[in-house]
């Protein structure tokens, strides 16, 4: 496997167990705080937490631990378990706070598009922490492509998911974002690395067209920055399923969005085609919503959504340009973002 493609793998991305270590409770946590999922919970006397597990690539953030907790029980016996804690963003009780990720996690459940178990919620004047199932294995092997495309398809298929948990976010102002979008292409005009000519006059146009394009596209429930990383493998129930996590930018975008995002890197990964990927997960979405979709017609608009998304991430790309754990780089992705530009005749 080659190196661009073995990043992407299940070896790169899962927790890394290490020699436990005691620690206190994160995110200013008590023990009868997570007595509701603390089956038997007896006492905090002799409760103990560890940090067990390490975080591997962008999923290293404060905002989330990986602790085993052990507990006497009302029973005699102790119970050790290992969790999940995320700690959602703080939000002054002024201002007009997004839909909770708690809160998306729960509509999810209720449509039965999997999750990881959402197992107790601490709520705070102005913040949550969620204690969640915790999985072992993060991303997928190349033959567990198709429990992706369906995973994709099935939260694309979601009915009528309700606006005001999924309204996207407002973003930059526009004006201010353009800026940044301009000033990427023109650093990469002079990136030695870059395999391809840009004119950022003539590409920003060509982002221009495309955007216009999109906005006029179907929307369906997308993760919204979904990669191997918010993917892994529930065991809950005895049951061995792929689960989609990290849900705080989930919304109401573009129906090919998330598949748009994952195509390229699967089929690095794979060593498919794309078009056989893109017709592997629209025969998923057929059979879960009985729409047949013209398939030329959905590769075009497939490629309008990624072509709007990857000017979007240019500035995140120069701005991180050499971070150990991002492996695209703004010229490798200026060479392949060309591919969808002639596609689409945008460069006209």
């Amino acid at each position: 496997m080659s190196e661009q493609a073995a990043h992407l793998t299940p070896a790169r991305l899962s927790p890394l167990r290490i020699e436990s270590r005691p620690c206190p409770l994160p995110y200013g946590l008590t023990w009868e705080d997570l007595q509701p999922c603390l089956p038997g919970f007896a006492s905090a006397v002799d409760a103990q937490a560890w940090t067990s597990h390490v975080k591997q690539g962008l999923h290293r953030g404060s905002n989330s631990r990986i602790l085993t907790l052990r507990h006497s029980c009302i029973d005699g016996s102790r119970r050790t378990q290992t969790f999940f804690f995320k700690e959602g963003p703080h939000f002054p009780q002024s201002v007009d706070a997004p839909a909770s990720e708690s809160a998306k996690y729960r509509f999810l459940t209720s449509t039965d598009v999997p999750t990881p178990r959402l197992l107790h919620v601490v709520e705070r004047a102005d913040r949550e922490v969620m204690v969640l199932e915790f999985l072992p294995t993060i991303g997928i092997q190349p033959d567990e492509a198709d429990e992706l495309l369906l995973l994709i398809a099935h939260l694309n298929a979601v009915r009528q998911p309700p606006l005001e948990l999924f309204r996207p976010g407002p973003g930059l102002p526009r004006t201010e974002f353009d800026a940044l979008v301009k000033d990427a292409l023109t650093t990469l005009t002079c990136d030695p690395t870059a395999q391809v000519t840009v004119e950022p006059r003539r590409w920003f146009t060509a982002y221009r067209r495309a955007e216009e394009a999109v906005s006029s596209l179907p929307s369906a429930l997308n993760h919204g920055e979904l990669y191997f990383q918010q993917v892994g493998w529930s065991g809950a129930g005895g049951e061995h399923r792929l689960v989609l996590f990290d849900l705080e930018t989930m919304a109401l975008l573009p129906r090919f969005t998330d598949i748009a995002a994952i195509l390229r890197p699967l089929a690095v990964q794979t060593g498919c085609d794309e078009r056989e990927l893109f017709s592997r997960y629209l025969d998923a979405l057929r059979q879960l919503t009985g729409y047949v979709l013209d398939e030329n017609q959905a590769w075009t608009e497939m490629l309008s959504v990624r072509v709007v998304a990857a000017f979007q991430s240019l500035p995140w790309l120069t701005r991180t340009a050499g971070h150990p754990d991002i492996h695209d780089t703004p010229a490798g992705l200026a060479h392949v973002l060309l591919d969808d530009l002639r596609a689409l005749d945008l460069l006209r």
